[in-house]
C-alpha cells in the first residue's frame, strides 16, 4: 500500500546512520552564523527554525529539525552553507534592551512584558505577512510558549521581531523575482520594508 511505503521509507530515513551528523551540522552551522545570539538558546532555536520553515517554503513551522527528512536537512545544510558566505544580516541584530512600559505583578514578583511599541511593530509585520490568527498564535506558541505579543518578554518580542522582518524580506525577495536570497539581497530590502510600514526605528529589532 502507498501510505505503508511512505511510512518504510521514512522510518528507514530517519534512522540513516548520517542522520545524527546532518542535525548536528544544522545545529552548529547556525550557530556560526548566528554569533550575536551566542548564550540565548530559546532565540537561537526559534529563528533556526523559522529559518528552516522559510527556506523549505512549508505550510506549517517546523517544531523541531528531528521531524526533517534526509534530503530536506540537506536543503537546508546548503542555504546555511550560502548564508555563511554571505556579509553579515542587517536584520540579524544582538537583542536589545527595551524598557517595558507594561508589567504584570505576582505578589513581591514584577514580570515584565513587551511595550507597547514592540506589540505594535510585531503587529504590523504581522498583518503585513497576511497569517490568520490562527496562524499567528500557533507561531507564536511555537517559538515562545506565548499566543499573544501581549504576553513575551522584550527579550522575546525583539527576538520576534527579528524573525518576522527577515521572513517578510525574503519573500519580498523571492517575489521580486530573485532566485536565490542572499543575506545582501535581505539586507538591501530591510531598511524599505520598515520605512513602507512605518516601523523604521520602532520596536527595538534593529
Amino acid at each position: 500500500m502507498p501510505s505503508a511505503r511512505r511510512a518504510a521509507r521514512h522510518t528507514a530515513e530517519t534512522s540513516s546512520p548520517g542522520r545524527g551528523k546532518m542535525i548536528a551540522a544544522v545545529q552548529i552551522l547556525w550557530k556560526q552564523i548566528r554569533v550575536d545570539l551566542h548564550g540565548d538558546e530559546q532565540s537561537l532555536r526559534a529563528e533556526r527554525l523559522a529559518f528552516i520553515t522559510d527556506i523549505l517554503k512549508l505550510k506549517r513551522p517546523v517544531e523541531s529539525v528531528c521531524d526533517l527528512s534526509n534530503s530536506q536537512l540537506a536543503r537546508v545544510l546548503d542555504a546555511m552553507r550560502r548564508f555563511q558566505s554571505q556579509p553579515t544580516l542587517t536584520g540579524y541584530t544582538p537583542p536589545v534592551k527595551v524598557p517595558a512600559t507594561t508589567q504584570q505583578e505576582t505578589g513581591a514578583n514584577v514580570i515584565h512584558l513587551a511595550s507597547a511599541e514592540q506589540v505594535f511593530t510585531i503587529n504590523k509585520l504581522l498583518d503585513h505577512l497576511g497569517w490568520s490568527d490562527l496562524y499567528r498564535e500557533k507561531f507564536i506558541r511555537d517559538r515562545f510558549k506565548r499566543q499573544k505579543p501581549q504576553m513575551l518578554s522584550p527579550k522575546q518580542a525583539n527576538s520576534l521581531l527579528r524573525i518576522l522582518l527577515n521572513i517578510a524580506a525574503q519573500r519580498e525577495a523571492k517575489n521580486s523575482g530573485v532566485t536565490v536570497v542572499t543575506r545582501a539581497a535581505i539586507k538591501a530590502l530591510i531598511p524599505g520594508l520598515k520605512r513602507r510600514l512605518g516601523i523604521d526605528g520602532h520596536g527595538g529589532a534593529g
